[in-house]
């Protein structure tokens, strides 16, 4: 397998409605059309054969399909959302008032009650990566996700820490292109563009 390139496309979800400022997480909530042209524009920038995922939530198989008519995307339940156990559905302003002891300048460990941290989160992650690279080596992956998932995603690829991650900017129907080679048994990532809008 030495010198095969596999390239990941990561594109997170359109946006949802009435979730600001809120953990929505696992929650199966909607994702917004995408405006045609908008989904247009997207599409001219994505491979034309590739082997397309999302995860088990709605609004990310919604908008893969608004980019790729017709596709039926690879359900993947590592790349689900993060779960927020009981905070899901609750505001950060309320949840933050109720949980003042927490160590909220170390976000990576927070753990919410019946949840998962981001740590949690990033290692599922890591696994499905590693994994879907190995199974679908020399082939193009596009894979519509979540924020979390994706800056996940970035961290392995930029091998950065966790919390350095969480301060990387993805924005609904952006785009981050990511590489990964084996060369001489050493696997090597690259990272092409990260958190790429197409307008709006």
């Amino acid at each position: 397998m030495s010198g095969i390139r596999t390239e990941w496309v990561w594109i997170r979800h359109a946006p949802v409605q009435g979730q600001e400022n809120r953990y929505y997480g696992r929650l199966d909530v909607a994702a917004e059309p995408v405006d045609p042209s908008l989904a247009s524009a997207i599409a001219r920038r994505l491979p034309s054969s590739a082997v397309w995922l999302s995860s088990p939530l709605a609004r990310t198989r919604s908008t893969a399909v608004a980019l790729k008519h017709g596709v039926d995307p690879i359900a993947v339940g590592d790349f689900n959302d993060q779960n927020y156990g009981l905070w899901q559905g609750r505001s950060f302003n309320d949840v933050f008032a109720q949980n003042r002891t927490l160590d909220w300048s170390n976000p990576v460990d927070i753990l919410p009650p019946e949840g998962e941290s981001f740590f949690d989160l990033a290692t599922r992650v890591y696994a499905g990566v590693q994994r879907l690279t190995d199974h679908y080596a020399g082939h193009t992956l596009v894979s519509v996700a979540h924020t979390n998932v994706i800056r996940a995603a970035i961290a392995l690829a930029l091998d950065i820490d966790l919390g350095t991650a969480l301060r990387v900017e993805v924005a609904p129907l952006s785009i981050t292109r990511l590489g990964h080679r084996i060369v001489d048994g050493v696997h090597q990532w690259s990272v092409g563009c990260i958190n790429l809008e197409m307008g709006g």
